[in-house]
């Protein structure tokens, strides 16, 4: 397959971005197909965010962002059969790693763009879409103050589902006050290239949010087991 040649191309040759690929007639003559062809590739790696195609230029290799497997693992999330809850879970056990590769970093203005999202969180807990941007920038931004581009590559989309499952629930935020006393904790402690305290931070954080959701259960006496689990959102 044509694409799937050109991706190859694109991926070991290491290309850069704005790179000028072969023309679509010179395409055609490589691989002796008809330009329609061509054209059905050029589709596809526009679709996969390798390439973009810009007139008079024709295709250019794209800067890599991670879109493309972004929006796959988000789509795999929607049709999968995993919980929300379990969707926390991963997101626990990703962050904790990634305030502690943060705090080993400190990277001075992904520091000063995380308060950011503290001093506009604090402005906006009465205003449900306001605060869930800062909230969610601040894990955006930690995950780039890891350093480490497969965190934000995974991240995005994990970020992206909760933002679609938060924007229009009525009981987001329930303690905006107390989460922002948590980011600040978390942001002091890689701000101090506390590793432990930054990992401890984050980890009591998240663990909260889980418990939120999973409140200590008294048993049904007829059944034994526990209740529907809630619903609540912080």
């Amino acid at each position: 397959m044509i694409a799937d040649q050109l991706q190859e191309e694109i991926v070991h040759a290491r290309l850069p971005p704005e790179h000028r690929l072969p023309t679509e007639v010179e395409l055609a003559e490589r691989y002796s197909v008809s330009r329609t062809v061509v054209r059905e590739a050029a589709r596809l790696l526009v679709e996969r965010g390798l390439v973009t195609v810009k007139p008079g230029r024709g295709m250019v290799v794209a800067e890599f962002d991670g879109r493309f497997i972004a929006e796959q693992f988000a789509f795999w999330m929607r049709a999968s059969n995993g919980s929300f809850d379990q969707l926390l879970d991963l997101r626990l056990a990703l962050e904790v790693q990634m305030a502690t590769a943060a705090a080993e970093r400190q990277r001075g203005e992904l520091i000063a763009a995380m308060q950011e999202t503290i001093t506009r969180g604090a402005a906006a807990v009465d205003d449900r879409s306001a605060f869930l941007d800062a909230d969610l920038g601040f894990h955006e931004l930690l995950a780039e103050a890891s350093d480490n581009p497969f965190f934000d590559l995974v991240s995005k989309p994990i970020n992206a589902f909760l933002r679609s499952h938060y924007e229009h629930r009525s009981t987001y935020p329930s303690d905006p006050r107390r989460t922002l006393e948590e980011h600040q904790e978390i942001l002091r402690a890689i701000a101090e290239r506390d590793t432990l305290g930054a990992r401890h931070a984050m980890e009591e954080h998240l663990r909260r949010l889980l418990r939120s959701r999973r409140p200590a259960w008294v048993l049904d006496p007829a059944t034994g087991t526990p209740p529907t689990s809630p619903t609540a959102d912080q």
